[in-house]
């Protein structure tokens, strides 16, 4: 594999200009809006001074390819990100997920294709490209969002040596608004406590025993936050992490049936086969044989993908247990 280095630039500066409809198409659906791109020229980056746009919030979606990785910046101040992006819900976060994974396979090179990415809200776009540890001097392709009457500036910007560490200070930091309402509500808590404290309780003598110790209660446990799935996968414990390693076969089904072996044998080049979907009913996502979500096919580059559309709840099952006949009940 060649290597991901700023003189790959007019590289990536052919893959943006062959895929930018597509990557127009994929910001259309993932941002709730009708988007074009326009290409600018690369360039490199080293250091200070950052672009001014790169002050504040806005969205940033990582591309981790091997060891190294590509960054796209789009400041809050363009005004073309939707609001629910800050806070997103599952869907949101399915929507954001899906625009990395789309622009990954767009915007950069079939040989430097990625192996993950990621995109989330951050306060300090200047703070997340220096957290992703830039190699020195990068490279660097301006990439002009327009939607309607509001147009914006999208940075690429390769390599970074440490895109997973991109989101940690902002799972590290809470937000003032956040920190100033867990105050507030800390304080009326206080305040309530003061009050209960000055009202006797009343004692009721079957459950209690004089003299008794009061029975130690256990410590809340910490509240988890995590700004994406990865950086949730890094919070779980080794045990956990070793089980999402293990490999599954995921497959794309349209339609399915079933025929008796002696008509199987009897198709040939020219047999039809009949099935009861129509061709535009959605497919469905199965992963070791169970259904978990369905979806429509999309194109992606020169290849075909599948657009989730929703996610489909595991059967219910109960399994009756017998035990042996030793007149215990087995519960």
């Amino acid at each position: 594999m060649a290597e991901f280095t700023p003189e790959i630039a007019s590289e990536i500066l052919s893959a943006c200009q062959a895929g930018g409809e597509e990557a127009a198409g994929a910001f259309s659906r993932s941002l709730d809006g009708e988007f074009t791109i326009t290409v600018g020229e690369s360039s490199t980056l080293s250091g200070d001074p950052l672009p001014d746009t790169w002050s504040g919030p806005g969205l940033v979606i990582t591309f981790r390819v091997g060891g190294t990785g590509a960054l796209l910046l789009l400041p809050e101040a363009s005004e073309l990100l939707p609001e629910w992006y800050a806070e997103p819900d599952d869907t949101g976060r399915s929507k954001l997920a899906t625009l990395a994974q789309e622009l990954g396979y767009t915007l950069l090179p079939e040989a430097f294709t990625p192996d993950d990415g990621s995109a989330a809200r951050v306060k300090d776009l200047a703070g997340a490209f220096k957290r992703a540890e830039p190699t020195g001097e990068v490279g660097y392709l301006p990439l002009t969002l327009t939607s309607g009457d509001k147009t914006g500036e999208a940075s690429l910007v390769w390599p970074m040596q440490a895109v997973a560490k991109t989101f940690d200070e902002e799972t590290a930091t809470e937000s003032p608004e956040t920190a100033a309402s867990e105050s507030a509500t800390a304080g009326e808590a206080s305040s309530i406590d003061d009050t209960t404290d000055s009202i006797p309780e009343p004692v009721t003598p079957q459950s209690e025993t004089v003299g008794s110790p009061a029975a130690p209660q256990p410590p809340p446990k910490p509240r988890i936050q995590y700004a994406d799935i990865d950086d949730g996968i890094r919070q779980l414990p080794t045990y956990a992490r070793s089980l999402l390693k293990v490999r599954v076969p995921v497959t794309v089904t349209l339609a399915s049936s079933k025929y008796p072996v002696n008509q199987i044998l009897e198709l040939g080049p020219g047999s039809i086969i009949q099935f009861d979907k129509s061709c535009e009913d959605n497919l469905t996502l199965e992963v070791s044989g169970q259904a978990i979500a369905e979806g429509e096919a999309v194109k992606v580059g020169d290849k075909f993908g599948l657009w989730i559309t929703s996610m489909t709840l595991p059967d219910e099952r109960f399994w009756v247990i017998h035990g042996r006949r030793s007149g215990t009940r087995v519960k």
